[in-house]
């Protein structure tokens, strides 16, 4: 259940527009990408001493890792939605995905939230989302539909990107008998789930157009270099080593520079749907999430950036941490002002 000071938060926002504000009161969370000068939060410290006491997942098989790396600090069970579990069918294959319904809600078509989740195109799955994933459903009164994109190695680039856009093509034919309003589907991610939400709606600008994107660390910038990717490479969630290993799983050396990748490198940013990006002050990922926005802002789509400075990459799946309930009480109260505006 949602505690009274949540549901409050989420009331107070409701008559609010999403980009009326750019500021935050909490002192670690600005709209611009830096890193806190106390450095990371103890607490944040404790969870990556854990993460740290692991051996590198580059040392072994991705199909390893997936068996045996598990998180326990993940966020509070929640009982107050319906989660049900379908397959999208694409054109050789097809995806497992989790819908997850807001019990309560007496809505006839839902908005809804297409996720990607994070991994480095290797890593990640509907189970390890689970839990993040229904506390944003129910804090946002918004149906949210995980999809199980395939991994790398053994579908590389541009698998994703294909069953993005067939995952998301599926679910928008199927909106009626899916009870989903399709006027309010917006695509979001984290991480490498980020980036094929940025990817979808760079390709369909002109087909179908996602009515908004929630962005958590987006992934980029290719393999270029930025000031956080040198800083920093060491020592925390995703370093440098962990970041290679990913990329030279999902895409060759030659294709580097396709902007369905390096998606900053793409040419037109104009008429792309409004967005939350959401960024941490110790991440490598850091600039680019504030590169894209600054991308946005020129283009003239509206756009609002969280950077939660004493944060590190990969900080909103571990519950235990009040910056991560923070963090998707505010993506929920984004998703929520957002796709219930009039």
């Amino acid at each position: 259940m949602l505690s009274k000071d949540v549901n409050k938060q989420i009331s107070q926002t409701e008559k609010e527009t999403f980009f009326g504000s750019q500021t935050n009161a909490k002192e670690n969370v600005l709209n611009k990408a830096e890193a806190s000068s106390a450095g990371i939060d103890d607490h944040a410290k404790e969870v990556l001493n854990y993460i740290h006491s692991l051996p590198p997942a580059y040392e072994f098989e991705p199909k390893y890792v997936r068996q045996f790396r598990k998180n326990p600090y993940e966020h509070a069970e929640v009982t107050n939605i319906i989660r049900e579990d379908i397959t999208i069918p694409c054109e050789n294959h097809e995806l497992a995905a989790r819908v997850y319904r807001p019990a309560s809600s007496h809505e006839n078509l839902y908005p809804t939230l297409i996720y990607f989740h994070g991994g480095g195109f290797v890593l990640g799955d509907i189970e390890s989302y689970d839990k993040f994933l229904a506390q944003l459903c129910v804090q946002s009164n918004v149906v949210i539909i995980s999809v199980a994109y395939r991994l790398a190695p053994e579908t590389v680039f541009p698998g994703a990107i294909e069953d993005t856009q067939e995952a998301t093509d599926w679910i928008v034919e199927n909106a009626q008998s899916l009870n989903l309003d399709s006027a309010r589907i917006a695509l979001g991610g984290d991480s490498a789930g980020a980036n094929l939400a940025t990817v979808y709606c760079l390709l369909n600008k002109d087909k179908f157009k996602p009515y908004f994107q929630l962005l958590i660390y987006p992934s980029i910038a290719g393999n270029d270099s930025t000031p956080s990717r040198e800083a920093f490479s060491k020592n925390l969630l995703l370093t440098e080593n962990l970041l290679k290993w990913f990329h030279q799983l999902y895409i060759s050396k030659e294709q580097e520079n396709d902007p369905r990748f390096n998606v900053l490198k793409a040419k037109d940013f104009q008429n792309l749907p409004p967005a939350f990006i959401l960024t941490c002050g110790f991440d490598p990922l850091r600039d680019e999430g504030q590169m894209y926005a600054d991308k946005l802002t020129e283009n003239d789509v509206e756009v609002k950036h969280s950077c939660y400075t004493d944060m590190f990459h990969g900080f909103i799946n571990f519950g235990v941490l009040q910056q991560s309930k923070d963090a998707v009480c505010e993506c929920a109260m984004v998703l929520k002002s957002v796709m219930y505006q009039k």
